[in-house]
């Protein structure tokens, strides 16, 4: 992961919220994952994610340069065998 220094990635996993959901074929310092924004850390307050509004008011609100994923592939399943760099 970018800007993760080896003391924090062997932590990574650990806690339910930072579990992989994903896997970066290719290049990672020229891939999106670099464009998220990173600079609130882990201080969002789940609690108030999760309650009526939380998405739609809290976190634009507080969190206004947060990056949200749109949509996803699962490769195998779309019958996609090789994609090419900018295909989706």
């Amino acid at each position: 992961m970018p800007g993760i220094n080896e003391d924090e990635l062997v932590k990574f996993g650990q806690n339910i919220w930072e579990v992989p959901f994903a896997k970066i074929m290719g290049d990672l310092e020229n891939s999106a994952l670099t464009k998220f924004y990173a600079g609130y850390g882990s201080s969002p307050d789940s609690t108030l994610i999760y309650e009526e509004d939380g998405y739609t008011k809290y976190l634009p609100k507080k969190f206004p340069k947060l990056d949200y994923i749109d949509r996803c592939y699962v490769v195998e399943e779309a019958g996609i065998d090789a994609l090419s760099e900018g295909e989706f």
